[in-house]
């Protein structure tokens, strides 16, 4: 007894019943928030327990009327039991698909709150996680949450009238039945309590194992291209094979425990179940009981039983929920982006139509973490309608810039402005990015339709201003001589066309959102030369007052820049054309 209070003890100080309650505190604001809907899910399940004993109520009638016990009475009882049984097929079919309904609503709802957490998670925080991992907490985690939003409470509140309305019956006829029918409760509790420990390894462990299957296969179909330009193919199956084993060899493993675990449950079960028919049996020899009532006490003894071993069963639910809840908690408990200078930002977008943004870095400082700064005191300088280059070896902090710009990270020291000359100057954030136009590298496009991808950022935009863009980004050419033109599908990552396409694809998607300032991040690299001056030259005279900041390494970009900044060895310096050419021939 001491051991086991110890034990309880040391979990109690290592935090987990705090984080057990926590989580299910979280789970609770969800039950708060759909209690009406939770109500009816219950009231359904409660009439269907509720039914189901009656049933067996009406079935003791039934055979004492049919083997002479109350023959008076036959008529009436098969009328019952019909009625009975008839009204349970009505009260299952509305049960199930208001069921369902509900199900579908809490589910889409839940997952769509958290989605919306997800994304509105400081970019910083949450780039630290792997896709396929996020993937399955929205999917899988926000499952087994909803579920048990849904329906913990509802299965408890089935399985006590279950099992009270049993006790109750069987107390009423013969409380000594009653008694034998629980004799197995004692072990089940200790059986439970002795699997609980295992079997939240086993839960905790199947989530990350779920989240690394995801992940292996998204990042698998992602990078298909390269994986057969590779010759890969062999080696991917192999690992998706690998991936699948250690799947089938832990739930092997699972199964193996939770099997023991069944048997020896079920044996007990068995031992209690012969003991209450023989007891049934014995009852009817003496004449104490009729046919009918030894029926009942048979099956009043298996809902007791069954009902029982439905309560332990609550305990993992409720452990595997607790777990996928955290999981959940861990991401929505990062930090969220601020969007507190949001209505501020929409009016300097306003007013940049006539004078322009400015942006500058004064005496910047970043690092990743603890790692070493990627620069220090770092000032850098874009006005409207100027081109600034960035430039210096791949991995010194000309992407992280850009990041920057766009209030992705924060800064360690200094300010990250820009500025209006009527608005004033604010500092970069979630709030500024609606002043930004920006082409990653890689160039992101969406399976749909040119024009669905166009209007991604502008919705309301018509055909003549998609073409217009179009025209600018130097592609409507191309995409004039396709048989559907605005309205030919991309595919997934945009795989219908060249790399330079994709590129000018996504420099006009950019320009169609009317923001002051452009980011080019290497976005022009799979154009030739005479393209990419005359897309850039086309923006400028689209925009005279566009901002335009460009990393790249092609004197064809750089001969265009208004100023070039070199980003190395943790400082950025503005550079001369000669310090220029040094770099790109040291390059």
């Amino acid at each position: 007894m001491f051991k086991v209070l110890k034990h309880y003890y040391s979990r109690i100080k290592e935090g987990r019943l705090e984080e057990f309650i926590s989580q299910w505190l979280w789970m609770g604001s969800y039950i708060k928030r759909y209690w009406f809907l939770i109500a009816i899910y219950t009231f359904l399940g409660a009439s269907g327990s509720a039914l189901g004993l009656g049933t067996s109520m009406v079935s003791r009638n039934l055979i004492d009327a049919v083997t002479g016990q109350n023959s008076d009475n036959i008529v009436s009882v098969a009328c019952l039991y019909v009625g009975v049984g008839v009204s349970m097929l009505f009260i299952n079919a509305f049960k199930t698909r208001l069921s369902l309904k509900i199900s579908l609503k809490v589910n889409n709802e839940i997952r769509s709150d958290i989605f919306s957490q997800i994304l509105s998670t400081d970019w910083e925080s949450l780039s630290k996680y792997r896709t396929g991992d996020l993937m399955y907490r929205i999917n899988g985690d926000t499952m087994s949450v909803s579920n048990a939003v849904l329906t913990y409470i509802p299965n408890i509140v089935s399985v006590f009238i279950t099992f009270g309305g049993a006790f109750v019956v069987m107390l009423q006829n013969d409380a000594i039945m009653a008694f034998i029918a629980l004799a197995g409760a004692p072990i089940s509790f200790i059986s439970t309590r002795f699997s609980m420990r295992k079997m939240r390894e086993y839960q905790r462990k199947q989530l990350e194992l779920q989240s690394n299957k995801t992940t292996f296969n998204q990042e698998t179909l992602q990078n298909m291209q390269m994986i057969k330009a590779f010759g890969l193919v062999d080696y991917f199956i192999s690992e998706y094979k690998a991936v699948q084993e250690q799947s089938v060899e832990f739930a092997m493993t699972q199964n193996k425990f939770q099997s023991r675990m069944t048997v020896f449950t079920g044996f007990v079960g068995q031992l209690i179940g012969y003991a209450c028919y023989g007891y049934a049996v014995y009852r009817l020899w003496q004449g104490s009981v009729s046919y009918g009532t030894m029926t009942l006490f048979v099956s009043m003894s298996s809902s007791l039983r069954g009902s029982f071993s439905s309560v332990l069963n609550l305990l993992p639910t409720a452990m595997r929920a607790s777990l996928s809840a955290g999981r959940i908690m861990e991401i929505t408990s990062l930090p969220r982006e601020s969007i507190e200078d949001e209505e501020k930002g929409k009016t300097m977008l306003k007013e940049a139509v006539k004078t322009g943004i400015t942006v500058e870095l004064q005496d910047v400082s970043f690092a990743y973490g603890k790692n070493p700064p990627v620069f220090t005191k770092a000032n850098l300088r874009a006005g409207s309608g100027e081109i600034v280059g960035l430039i210096g070896p791949s991995g010194e902090g000309k992407t992280t810039t850009l990041r920057i710009l766009l209030g992705l990270y924060h800064c360690a020291a200094g300010r990250a402005i820009v500025s209006n000359p009527t608005v004033g100057s604010m500092s970069l954030s979630s709030g500024t990015r609606c002043l930004f136009s920006y082409i990653p590298q890689g160039n992101t496009l969406f399976s749909g339709t040119i024009a669905e991808n166009m209007r991604m950022l502008k919705p309301d935009a018509t055909k003549e201003e998609i073409i217009e863009v179009l025209k600018v980004a130097d592609a409507y050419r191309f995409i004039e001589s396709l048989d559907k033109g605005i309205d030919t599908d991309v595919f997934e990552g945009g795989n219908r066309f060249s790399e330079g396409q994709k590129q000018r694809l996504s420099i006009a998607r950019a320009l169609l959102h009317n923001a002051p300032i452009l980011l080019l991040d290497e976005a022009t690299s799979a154009l030739d030369m005479a393209t990419e001056k005359r897309v850039l030259k086309n923006i400028l005279s689209y925009r005279p007052l566009q901002t335009i900041i460009v990393t790249a390494h092609r004197p064809s970009v750089l001969s265009m820049c208004d100023r070039v900044y070199k980003i190395q060895s943790g400082h950025i310096e503005e550079v001369n054309e000669e310090q220029i050419q040094t770099f790109l021939e040291e390059g």
